[in-house]
């Protein structure tokens, strides 16, 4: 039988441990500010008012996604369905729009679309203890089949103010991108200076010190996916409002690229590790990284290898920052001992 207070003794190291991933979250913004001084020399279009706009209205959407899945990969899981969740919400946003010409109802329509298939993922992984590969990727192909039998086809006539959600301006900033930011930090203090954050880290650093702890672990589970799918619902519609018009294949293949942000922001895919703050910076770097590549006239398939390329440099990071840190717990322990 596990000491128990070994096991907690684990479960405070996971909180302590919060700190450190904090202090990686500011690297990724370092490294934006880098990259955006080197890109800037590779194109002189980068720059510019126009672009800057359009990368950080694009970066912003991808934040709520990557919000959201920073939250489900720290309790220990993942996602593959959130492309899927978003083209559900995008075709069942755009029928009821076109039956009901009520745009309150057709946008609450649509969230609850991310809100049920968060809850169900959610009863799946924490309640049947069902491996989250396995439901995210059966939910992958509810989604995307649903959202076709929903309508084939794409719809669009959205009022005006509708658009003004994914293209307008308040005060000179991009609507989107304050959503993004009122959302990163409402959602940064939930996981920081909350119980229900504290819950969620030491789940997945350790779910027998979480279980040990007291910690209703499977509720947890369920409400880190219940937040992924309302967030990824949430940028489904901004997303229609930006293009203008919903489609049921708009967020095909977007999990590797949410999945990326999240763990170049910090997120380790073995959880109990990772930052909101993180997630918004690897964000606004990917979405940079895409942005240079469609400036000069990259191939999309390459723009896919990088990607992928980037997920496996970020976990061999996450990795050698692990074993560096339980290489000098183990100094420290010895060094005590002697």
């Amino acid at each position: 039988m596990a000491n128990p207070a070994h096991q907690l003794g684990r479960f405070t190291g996971v909180i302590r441990g919060a700190a450190a991933a904090a202090s990686r979250a500011l690297g990724i913004w370092l490294w934006v500010i880098v990259f955006a001084v080197v890109f800037s020399l590779i194109s002189s279009h980068f720059m510019s008012i126009l672009n800057l706009s359009n990368v950080t209205r694009q970066a912003s959407i991808f934040a709520l996604m990557a919000t959201g899945m920073t939250f489900v990969i720290i309790s220990g899981g993942i996602d593959l369905s959130v492309g899927s969740i978003i083209s559900l919400t995008s075709a069942v946003f755009g029928v009821m729009w076109k039956m009901t010409n009520n745009l309150a109802l057709s946008i609450v329509a649509g969230m609850m679309v991310g809100l049920l298939s968060g809850t169900t993922i959610g009863l799946l992984v924490g309640f049947l203890e069902i491996p989250p590969f396995i439901a995210t990727f059966g939910m992958m192909g509810v989604g995307a089949g649903l959202a076709f039998a929903v309508t084939p086809s794409s719809i669009s006539g959205f009022p005006a103010g509708f658009e003004f959600l994914g293209n307008g301006h308040l005060f000179g900033v991009p609507f989107p991108v304050i959503i993004a930011i009122m959302a990163g930090v409402i959602f940064h203090f939930l996981l920081r200076r909350t119980r229900l954050g504290v819950h969620i880290l030491a789940t997945g650093g350790s779910e027998s010190s979480a279980l040990l702890a007291g910690i209703n672990v499977r509720a947890r589970k369920l409400t880190v996916y219940v937040i992924n799918g309302v967030f990824a619902s949430l940028a489904g519609i901004i997303l229609c409002a930006r293009i203008r018009s919903s489609y049921p294949g708009i967020g095909k293949d977007l999990e590797l690229d949410v999945i990326a942000m999240a763990v170049i922001g910090g997120a380790s895919l073995v959880g109990g590790s990772g930052s909101v703050i993180g997630a918004l910076g690897g964000a606004l770097f990917l979405t940079m990284i895409q942005n240079l590549f469609n400036l000069i006239g990259l191939y999309p398939f390459m723009q896919k290898v990088i990607t992928g390329g980037l997920i496996v440099v970020a976990v061999m990071a996450n990795q050698s920052r692990r074993r560096r840190r339980s290489q000098a717990a183990s100094d420290v322990i010895r060094a005590s001992t002697e």
